[in-house]
């Protein structure tokens, strides 16, 4: 008995010490907010101090050593999601992730963003600034001190892997990444194909479809199919998405202060760890506080005490599909401008976890890789070769610079000097000074084709007739510095037309555009406090209208009924208390599956609902009571607008009471539009208890300015894909005190204090206050950088 004791105390002792021993390895792997460390590469003594939320104040004597220490301090914190996104832009997931991403890395790879990133760097470090190339690589070089020096983040046990030193083509490749993500065009659904083909003409009309141009287009299939590929990627890995922004200007005169505001929010789609890292960095004849994506040391949208500026979509189409005529004799050629023109071939291997590598070859024509070996149903014709034109692949991009510059500019002429820079992807940059300057500028190289062109079409390959004849020049961009009403505003909407010509694109219809410009006009002056309203607007007037115009066409109805009083009596906000949206919402759903799931089929109609083709164009449909949508082509009955709003309604009470219960009062909105920030660990269970964030019940909804997206569904449960990826808001009247919040946290690493630690505020819609200046600091952790001994 005793023996038994014994050994029943010793394997005791035994747990005890391994649970122990895991505990504080795992907790090791925390990042360090504080301490010391000797690093090689460092110059000279280098602070990182640290405030309440986790953003890191870099203090360093030089520039060199600033960039190293952001490095670190950026790694440290967003390692796994920097890795994560270097291996989708090279195809390498399927080394850590199996089998199962090996057709996404054959889609990234005939994307060749990689080859690109190849060359850019190459003429980067040739080409750029001194200055530029030494920041750059200092960045770097903090990166690879981390993963020298620091504990890997649990990530990496988990998967059994250890990361690569990364280089300065990593970023190049992570902005290439970028590019794509930003590029709304892939947006469209293939569906519009499909439409079109079945229903005819005739039901487009009320899509916003030109019917009289319009062609059932492979492209829009093809480019489509690669966006939800983009989708679907980046819910297994933390990579973001653009879905939309706002962002608006106005000078002193319409401001308490006397002096410029400026407003941005980036509509991403929702991931853990967020999007953005912010950092302020400081050292002698330098300062900037701004908002990072990992892996590209310069910001996207930041601040010093002279200049602020603010990003949204400018989504231009800069994406074209060609058919190419193959040689019959030599399946190696194709026939352009008169001759036999040779492929260029680049066969790689794809290592792929537990199994033997993939050989795999890319095939470029002049006009880009060819697209039939990742999409095999990209044209009709099996035997005609089709080449993606994408404009990234034919710019050696000098985006890097154009943020370098953004980042050191002080005044707008330094500013301005960066515009033309940004070429890979289309940007709304808006922009304040202290001066009282204000300036708004669509950036990108937007693609010059001749008139007769169809871009929805795949083109002709062969002549060459249908080539990009080039880029338009920077000036003949939208843009307009100091207007004389002093507001600027953009919402990814239609920009005015230049010398007559709205470039093509894929615009979002204006609504949050216009919703933000009212608001500015409705009052002479404006604070932080004031732009913070704006920010959390969730008002719809469009909402409001269609309610007023269903009530009005569904003939009598019982008005005393609680469920009728919400609806009538809806103030059209989105707050989390609201009756009314919820009520409208599964309303509208219902109106719309009831008009087009008979038509379109359940599958296409579940995909058209989170659609931004639909989305745009629900007021237009409902308003025309003679679409041919109202008709239910299972019947023999022609049923009307008023047929199917009657029986929506009717459908509506009946859903909601069995999903809520009989009390109308409690069918808030904050119970069936939520939000769930997921890491791609966490999907599996049971590890999403410990990685994701949430779920959290949150006002907004679909194009209204607090924009939280949302598919319709039968479901009655609304949740949310996408919003403000960051809130930032700043008076020149108090530059050290800009205000901020991102969704969830600093930190992806989730055994760090900054992990979530924003989460609540933020569904709160509460702010926190950028500081930047270092007596404020007083109770911030401190994690000196010494040179190694």
């Amino acid at each position: 008995m005793k023996i038994f004791k014994r050994i029943l105390l010793a394997l005791l002792i035994l747990i005890v010490v391994v649970a122990g021993g895991i505990y504080f390895w795992i907790k090791s792997t925390a990042p360090d907010y504080s301490g010391k460390l000797h690093l090689k590469g460092l110059q000279q003594e280098t602070s990182v101090v640290y405030d309440k939320y986790g953003v890191p104040h870099v203090y360093a004597q030089n520039a060199h050593d600033a960039y190293f220490a952001f490095g670190y301090a950026h790694a440290q914190d967003r390692l796994f999601q920097m890795v994560m996104m270097r291996r989708l832009m090279e195809g390498r997931l399927s080394q850590i992730l199996g089998k199962d991403l090996l057709p996404t890395d054959k889609y990234m790879r005939t994307l060749s963003i990689d080859k690109m990133a190849k060359v850019s760097a190459e003429r980067f470090m040739k080409e750029a600034d001194l200055p530029t190339k030494e920041r750059v690589e200092a960045y770097v070089a903090g990166i690879n001190s981390f993963i020298a020096n620091g504990t890997l983040p649990l990530e990496f046990t988990m998967l059994n892997f250890k990361p690569e030193k990364f280089t300065v083509k990593d970023v190049f490749g992570i902005i290439g990444y970028m590019s794509l993500t930003f590029t709304s065009a892939l947006s469209e659904d293939p569906m519009v194909t499909k439409m079109f083909d079945k229903l005819g003409p005739k039901y487009m009309k009320d899509l916003s479809i030109d019917t009289a141009n319009y062609k059932a287009s492979p492209e829009q299939a093809l480019l489509s199919n690669i966006f939800q590929d983009i989708r679907s990627t980046q819910q297994r890995i933390p990579i973001p998405v653009w879905e939309g922004s706002n962002n608006w200007v106005v000078n002193g005169s319409h401001s308490k202060s006397g002096k410029v505001l400026l407003a941005n929010d980036t509509h991403i789609q929702f991931s853990q760890p967020s999007v953005w890292y912010e950092a302020y960095i400081q050292y002698p004849g330098y300062d900037l506080y701004g908002y990072y994506l990992a892996g590209v040391p310069f910001a996207l949208v930041g601040h010093n005490d002279y200049i602020a500026w603010g990003l949204t979509i400018f989504p231009f189409d800069n994406m074209n599909l060609y058919a190419e005529k193959p040689n019959p004799d030599n399946p190696n050629q194709y026939w352009y401008k008169g001759q036999w023109m040779n492929d260029s071939i680049d066969k790689q291997m794809i290592p792929v976890k537990g199994e033997k590598p993939v050989p795999f070859e890319v095939r470029y024509t002049v006009h880009g890789p060819i697209m039939n070996q990742v999409y095999h149903d990209v044209t009709n014709k099996p035997d005609t070769p089709v080449s993606l034109w994408w404009a990234p692949l034919h710019l050696k991009t000098t985006s890097l610079e154009a943020l370098y510059d953004l980042n050191y500019a002080t005044n707008l002429e330094g500013f301005e000097k960066a515009m033309p820079l940004i070429d890979v992807v289309g940007l709304n940059v808006v922009y304040g000074d202290k001066d009282g300057n204000i300036g708004w500028w669509a950036t990108g190289k937007i693609p010059k084709l001749p008139p007769y062109v169809h871009t929805h079409m795949i083109l002709d390959g062969a002549s060459g007739k249908d080539d990009v004849l080039g880029f338009y020049p920077f000036d003949k961009n939208p843009q307009a510095v100091n207007p004389k009403d002093g507001i600027l505003n953009t919402s990814n909407n239609t920009p005015p037309a230049v010398d007559g010509v709205v470039y093509p694109g894929y615009y979002f219809e204006g609504y949050r555009a216009r919703r933000v410009r009212a608001l500015l006009e409705s009052k002479p002056k404006w604070t932080l406090d004031g732009m913070k309203k704006i920010q959390l607007d969730t008002h719809s007037n469009r909402d409001m209208r269609l309610v007023q115009l269903i009530l009005n066409n569904i003939g009598p109805y019982d008005a005393r009924s609680k469920f009728v009083q919400e609806l009538q009596n809806w103030d059209g906000n989105y707050d989390t208390a609201s009756v009314g949206g919820t009520i409208y919402t599964e309303l509208l759903y219902f109106v719309l599956r009831d008009a087009m799931q008979d038509e379109v089929g359940d599958t296409m109609f579940h995909k058209l609902c989170g659609s931004m083709l639909l989305k745009n164009n629900i007021e237009k449909l409902l308003d025309d009571q003679d679409s041919p949508w109202w008709d239910n082509v299972n019947t023999k009955a022609v049923e009307t607008r008023s047929d199917i709003f009657k029986q929506a309604f009717a459908e509506t009470q009946t859903a909601l009471r069995n999903q809520l219960g009989d009390d109308v009062s409690q069918w808030k909105w904050g119970k069936v539009h939520q939000v769930l920030y997921v890491n791609p660990l966490g999907r599996k269970p049971p590890l999403g208890k410990i990685f994701n964030v949430g779920p959290f019940p949150i006002q907004g909804s679909n194009e209204v300015v607090d924009k939280q997206a949302f598919a319709y569904n039968g479901r009655g449960v609304y949740a949310v894909s996408s919003g403000p990826a960051l809130r930032f808001l700043i008076d020149f009247a108090d530059t050290h005190h800009a205000l901020s919040i991102i969704p969830t946290g600093q930190s992806g690493n989730v055994l760090s204090p900054h992990y979530a630690d924003q989460a609540l505020m933020y569904v709160q819609g509460r702010y926190r206050v950028q500081i930047t200046q270092k007596d404020e600091l007083k109770k911030g952790t401190v994690l000196k950088m010494f040179p190694e001994k």
